[in-house]
C-alpha cells in the first residue's frame, strides 16, 4: 500500500495540498499525519487522522512510501524536521498544487508550493523550499534549499535567495538583490538593497536590524550569496545551528530609529514640495 507520511500537524493547510494532490495524480492510497506532540494524537485534520509520532517511520516501507515536511513556520524549525525525516532513510515527497504552471521551472525534491503561486519562466526552487500562496518567483530568480517564501510575497526577477532564507508574508524583493543564506525578511517589507548572511530586514524601505553573526553559509569573496546550490543537488541537513546574538529591545531600538528617520525625510521632501508649489 502506498503510503504519503505528513510530518507536522500544525499545518491544515498542507494537509489540504496534499489531498488535492492525490485526488489530482492518484499518487497515495493512503495519507497519514505524524506529530512529535502526543495530545495531538488520535486527532483528524480535514479526515486525516493523526497517528503517532515520527518514531512510525521506522515501520515505513521505503518502497512504497514518502515524506512530506509541512513545517513552514520557521526555516531553522523546518530544517530541524528534515534531519529527523532523513533519518529514517525514506523518500521525501513534492506537493505541488495541480494549478501551478511549472512549465521551464527548476526545482528539487522535498518542494512544496500551493496554490496561486506564480513561478516564472527559469525560476528555481532549492530542495526543501516552500513558496505560499499568492506568492511570485520571478524568471531567473534563485530560491534556495530550505527557503521559506510567505502568502502573497514577490520575490523578483533573478532575485538570489541563499539557503534557509524566509521572506515574510507580502514583502517584495526588487530584481537582482541577493539575500545572504538564513536571512530573514519581514512581513509587508520592500528589501531596496543585498540582505547579509544571518540577518534580518524589515520595513519600507527595509532595514537591517539584527546580524545573526551565524557561520552558516561558508561565504565566499563574492558576497553572501555566492554560495548558491545547483536546485536539484541535496542540502546539507548536518550545518549547526548558531544562536541569535543580538536581544529584541535592541532590534526594537534600531526600528524604532529608522522609521524616525524614514518619517523625517518623507516630511522634509513634503516641504519642499509644499514650498516649490508656493513659489510657483
Amino acid at each position: 500500500m502506498t503510503t504519503l507520511y505528513l510530518c507536522g500537524a500544525g499545518n491544515p493547510e498542507g494537509v489540504r495540498l496534499a489531498l488535492t494532490v492525490n485526488r489530482d495524480q492518484n499518487r497515495w492510497e493512503r495519507i497519514i499525519i505524524l506529530d512529535d506532540d502526543p495530545t495531538k494524537h488520535g486527532q483528524s485534520i480535514l479526515g486525516v487522522k493523526i497517528t503517532g509520532s515520527f518514531t512510525e517511520l521506522e515501520q515505513a516501507d521505503k518502497a512504497s512510501s514518502e515524506v512530506a515536511n509541512l513545517v513552514a513556520r520557521k526555516t531553522k524549525g523546518r530544517q530541524a524536521v528534515l534531519r529527523k525525516i532523513q533519518a529514517y532513510g525514506l523518500p521525501l515527497a513534492t506537493l505541488i498544487h495541480p494549478g501551478v504552471d511549472t512549465l521551464g521551472v527548476t526545482f528539487g525534491r522535498d518542494i512544496t508550493v500551493y496554490p496561486t503561486a506564480y513561478l516564472c519562466a527559469n525560476a528555481s526552487l532549492g530542495e526543501g523550499s516552500v513558496v505560499f500562496m499568492g506568492a511570485i518567483a520571478g524568471h531567473r530568480s534563485r530560491i534556495g534549499c530550505n527557503c521559506v517564501v510567505g502568502p502573497g510575497a514577490v520575490v523578483n526577477a533573478r532575485v538570489e535567495l541563499g539557503e534557509g532564507v524566509y521572506v515574510g508574508t507580502n514583502a517584495s524583493i526588487l530584481p537582482d538583490l541577493k539575500i545572504g543564506p538564513w536571512a530573514t525578511i519581514g512581513a509587508n517589507s520592500a528589501v531596496v538593497q543585498d540582505v547579509p548572511a544571518g540577518a534580518t530586514a524589515v520595513g519600507v524601505p527595509a532595514q537591517v536590524l539584527i546580524m545573526d553573526g551565524s557561520n552558516r553559509s561558508k561565504e565566499s569573496s563574492n558576497g553572501p550569496a555566492a554560495e548558491q546550490q545547483n536546485p536539484n543537488q541535496p542540502c546539507d541537513p548536518t550545518t549547526p545551528e548558531s544562536e541569535q546574538t543580538e536581544i529584541k529591545s535592541r532590534a526594537l531600538k534600531q526600528l524604532r530609529l529608522a522609521q524616525e528617520k524614514y518619517i523625517e525625510s518623507y516630511r522634509l521632501t513634503n516641504d519642499d514640495l509644499i514650498h516649490q508649489e508656493e513659489n510657483e
